[in-house]
């Protein structure tokens, strides 16, 4: 039942008076004033309330339908992304559209923008060995096409560099699913992690990625050539990795430092034997990523553990520790004396 403010707003609930004023209806006459609202059908009275009810039941109706398709337009402009994609990119606002140019094994968008993959290396063959420098891209541009429905997507990871190349993460988008390219990689054992940008969450995402390859045989884990991990213990081993990024497993037998440098020695004799040097100005964050599975720079000695990087031929073999992610510790404090560190 319609009250007597509601009926005061409805037209023919007014009364008009001298030049056009309106007079207040009396309450008295409210009842009455109903009546002579309502329309007639099928030789009954229908009040206004029960006119409206298949109107409001209409729009309910409508507004519900665009509400689910409103939802269905999200899932498409949101698909489902990947852990690895989420604790790597982060916010993907200047996400841009983005092809594979096999030439240069880059990700080049419709602007010109040219993007390569962050935080992956693609091991080439070792010197002198077939394939050479285009065994990488090859193999790379061989994933692609194996999986022509990918479309890609690119987000900067860091600057662009000196030779206009843009280190981005690149997304593979594929019936409604957005996935980290880099994370696919390694799962399929094509790449080899190589921390550059990576945060601590995305570096054990990544890693635990390449761990799932290496221990399935995946790809290049299941290859002899090229050799993807090196002896520390063995600095002769590298002889044909120079120039080339590896991964390399020992036991740290000393330590140094210099006002500048910090050396991680793996034999007694630094000319000859392999070596890890970082700047004193990293150290800071070195120790915070390595407190995640409970040690310090200071405590290394004796310990076993994996570095990966670019290796180079100055007084035996060596590495630079450029981002705290490319070392850890093999047996993790939190895990106990035998544990794994996934750090």
């Amino acid at each position: 039942m319609l009250s007597g403010d509601v009926c005061l707003a409805l037209p023919a609930c007014r009364k008009r008076s001298g030049k056009g004023s309106r007079t207040k209806v009396k309450e008295a006459d409210v009842p009455q004033r109903r009546q002579k609202t309502g329309w007639r059908k099928a030789g009954r009275v229908t009040t206004l309330r029960t006119a409206a009810a298949p109107l409001l039941a209409g729009c309910a109706a409508v507004l519900l339908t665009q509400a689910v398709a409103a939802d269905e337009r999200a899932r498409v402009e949101r698909p489902e992304t990947s852990v690895a994609a989420d604790v790597c990119a982060g916010v993907r606002e200047q996400t841009v559209q983005v092809t594979f140019d096999s030439s240069e094994a880059l990700f080049v968008s419709a602007a010109g923008d040219r993007f390569l993959a962050s935080d992956i290396q693609i091991p080439m063959q070792a010197s002198g060995q077939a394939g050479g420098e285009d065994a990488g891209r090859n193999t790379l541009q061989a994933y692609l096409e194996s999986r022509p429905d990918l479309e890609l997507a690119a987000v900067a990871a860091g600057p662009e560099n000196r030779w206009g190349l843009t280190p981005g993460w690149v997304f593979a988008l594929d019936d409604g699913h957005s996935a980290l390219l880099q994370e696919q990689l390694l799962k399929a054992g094509v790449a080899i992690f190589a921390p550059g940008h990576a945060g601590a969450e995305c570096a054990d995402a990544l890693r635990a990625a390449e761990t799932q390859a290496s221990l399935a045989r995946a790809g290049l884990w299941g290859e002899t050539s090229p050799r993807l991990v090196y002896s520390a213990a063995a600095p002769k081993s590298f002889s044909d990795a120079s120039g080339h990024y590896v991964i390399a497993r020992g036991r740290i037998v000393s330590l140094g430092k210099t006002r500048s440098t910090r050396y991680l020695n793996f034999g007694k004799y630094w000319k000859t034997d392999f070596t890890v040097t970082l700047k004193a100005s990293a150290e800071d964050d070195v120790n915070t990523a390595l407190g995640r599975s409970g040690w310090t720079l200071d405590a290394l000695e004796g310990q076993v553990v994996e570095i990966r990087g670019s290796v180079q031929e100055r007084d035996g073999p060596s590495m630079v520790l450029r981002h705290p992610e490319q070392l850890v510790v093999l047996n993790d404090k939190r895990a106990g004396r035998d544990g794994q560190s996934s750090n």
